[in-house]
């Protein structure tokens, strides 16, 4: 099932998308959207990276991951929708290097 949730001032929407990495075990990978124009921001759907908590930190969306199968390490990835960046481990990088990024931290 999906779930949606908003941030900043409803202009943006958080939705995880789940799919089954083994038999009952599931991964709910999100996806940011820019409400107004339907744009993805962010699109980490397909992936092995798992949506823990989500909440909003000074004009950024701030995403608590986990990578499946290790389940017991989280990140936190605070994600600036309008200056297209991200910060994972205290490093910026631009939104569409995210999932490269993500990886490279595991």
């Amino acid at each position: 099932m999906q779930n949606k949730e908003y941030v900043l001032d409803d202009q943006y929407e958080v939705i995880t998308i789940p799919h089954e990495m083994r038999m009952s075990l599931w991964v709910y990978s999100p996806v940011v959207v820019e409400c107004a124009t339907q744009k993805r921001v962010l699109d980490l759907s397909g992936s092995l990276w798992d949506l823990r908590r989500v909440a909003e930190d000074r004009g950024r969306v701030s995403m608590v991951l986990a990578r499946y199968p290790e389940g017991n390490r989280e990140y936190v990835v605070k994600v600036d929708p309008v200056g297209t960046t991200a910060i994972v481990e205290g490093i910026a990088h631009p939104l569409a290097d995210i999932e490269t990024a993500l990886n490279a931290i595991t």
